[in-house]
């Protein structure tokens, strides 16, 4: 029998379900979904799942695919076991993942327009559009279909993808787009909390995806009837792949010769997250896993770039996070003791709180939680939060080395790069006299030099852009520690290094050992 297909790059349920692609059974959160609030909110850092949870909710829920529905969920814990309320919605769903931002206003209009109308023509409606106000037509629409006793189930998916984009490149705008009285965005969430009150309202239920919680919060007068169920227990592996998951996977594509290898790879570089502190396991990030076990299937070996290009988000405009008065600030010390493999604590994530607040430090480390940059552990009494991977220390590197730039301390990668290929290749050590030689001539980031820790999270920002070894901190051997370890990622790269930091004041020594 020939095997199924992985499905990378696809959230389509139905398609994932009817054509012959492997399938992760998530099915049994339905239920719990369903025993929850009517209105929830579920947040993930990208890449993760949350379109094609999305896409499960809708088939099970749409009244449209309840003739298909036996073979939409053939072999799923949903089909032994159905809920009240399957095909019973009529439903509602927007993606503002699709919301341009260059003309928000107007491309937002478009999107609710093209929606309500995919809505009408999908259920066969009598309802005029005017699509100049797409408020107007949400409100009347949600009065047509209480009339006509027409339950509705709202579904958004990455109701905050614009917004965001919208807060690293305009302040300002995200500003008006959130806080002013008639600002569209915030009137759309207004008008949906109208919908779910009074007797026999249209909106029955809803569900929203995203990110992080600051527009949900920012946006909270205009409707604060959604419960945020991202940190409770219950929903840690909803998305996202279990090591037993990821193991039945090694199994059904016959890899079990080479299981030991891809777990350890896929611990490495894609897994550690953790949503509830009281959550013993951790979990991969989905799209990782199947990019990685994609290559394997088909070519036999490993993605020669270990993190697929989609994961890597542009948060480099972030830059007001981490200056202050022109001055780099605590955020930005935070990410250096991040990246140097230490641990941080905080009381607890914050599940909500504004964009306006994010130079407090623990919004600051929530805010990175959210965006899949933390992951935490319990510790007694507080929250342990750690960088999750290599793939996310490379993600981190290359923020802190946008934060250096925009202090005018700019390495040349490519120098840099070029000398660490002739080390891989033929151990020459010019790299770290290199390093060495940068760190001591830029005069721009005296103010910021506190010894030792300022020369190594500068070292391990660097080290860890490169393409042929992952970069350990404090990495434990026989005798103890090492300040830095370059562990090979290429199989043609034959050793490694550790690197240890000697600092004496006003001058700094990059000792670097061959590994035998």
């Amino acid at each position: 029998m020939k095997k199924r297909k992985i499905p990378y790059g696809l959230s389509d349920f139905k398609r994932v379900k009817t054509e012959n692609y492997y399938y992760i059974d998530k099915t049994e959160f339905i239920s719990k979904v369903e025993d929850e609030a009517s209105f929830l909110f579920f947040l993930r850092p990208r890449r993760f799942g949350k379109s094609l949870t999305i896409a499960m909710l809708e088939a099970y829920y749409d009244v449209y695919y309840k003739s298909q529905f036996n073979e939409i969920f053939k072999n799923t814990y949903a089909l032994d076991n159905p809920t009240e309320y399957k095909s019973s919605f009529y439903i509602l769903r927007f993606d503002f993942s699709a919301v341009d931002i260059t003309d928000y206003k107007q491309s937002f209009t478009n999107n609710i327009n093209l929606k309500i109308e995919s809505f009408i023509n999908k259920y066969k409606i009598d309802f005029e559009m005017n699509f100049d106000n797409p408020i107007d037509n949400m409100s009347r629409l949600l009065i047509y279909c209480s009339q006509n006793s027409m339950p509705i189930y709202i579904l958004i998916d990455e109701y905050d993808n614009f917004v965001n984009k919208l807060l690293v490149s305009d302040m300002k705008s995200y500003e008006g787009l959130v806080t002013d009285k008639e600002a569209f965005y915030k009137e759309f969430f207004t008008i949906l909390k109208v919908g779910t009150s009074g007797n026999d309202s249209a909106i029955k239920k809803m569900f929203f995806t995203g990110v992080s919680p600051l527009a949900l919060f920012d946006v909270t007068s205009g409707s604060n009837i959604g419960k945020n169920i991202s940190l409770d227990e219950s929903f840690n592996d909803m998305v996202g792949v279990t090591k037993d998951e990821l193991k039945q996977m090694i199994t059904y594509y016959n890899l079990q010769d080479k299981s030991d290898m891809i777990i350890n790879r896929c611990d490495e570089w894609y897994n550690s997250y953790r949503f509830n502190e009281y959550v013993e396991h951790t979990i991969y990030n989905s799209n990782m896993i199947l990019y990685y076990l994609d290559s394997m299937i088909r070519k036999d070996k490993e993605p020669r770039d270990l993190i697929d290009v989609n994961i890597r988000t542009d948060y480099s405009k972030l830059k007001y996070l981490v200056y202050t008065n022109k001055k780099l600030n605590g955020n930005f010390d935070l990410l250096n003791q991040l990246i140097q493999n230490e641990k941080v604590t905080i009381d607890n994530i914050k599940s909500n709180f504004s964009a306006f607040e994010m130079l407090e430090i623990s919004n600051f480390k929530s805010f990175l939680f959210s965006l899949g940059f933390l992951t935490m552990e319990k510790d007694i009494f507080k929250i342990k939060l750690s960088i999750p991977n290599q793939t996310i220390k490379k993600i981190v590197a290359e923020f802190i080395q946008s934060a250096y730039k925009n202090i005018d301390f700019n390495v040349r990668i490519d120098d840099f790069n070029n000398h660490l290929s002739e080390f891989a290749i033929n151990k020459d050590l010019e790299v770290f006299r290199y390093l060495n030689q940068e760190a001591k001539a830029q005069s721009c980031i005296r103010d910021y030099i506190d010894g030792e820790n300022f020369i190594k999270g500068f070292l391990v920002a660097y080290l860890s852009l490169n393409q042929y070894y992952e970069v350990k901190t404090e990495f434990e051997v026989t005798k103890g520690f090492v300040d830095i370890l370059l562990n090979p990622i290429l199989e043609e790269i034959s050793y490694g290094a550790v690197i240890e930091l000697k600092y004496i004041p006003k001058l700094t020594f990059i000792t670097p050992i061959n590994l035998k």
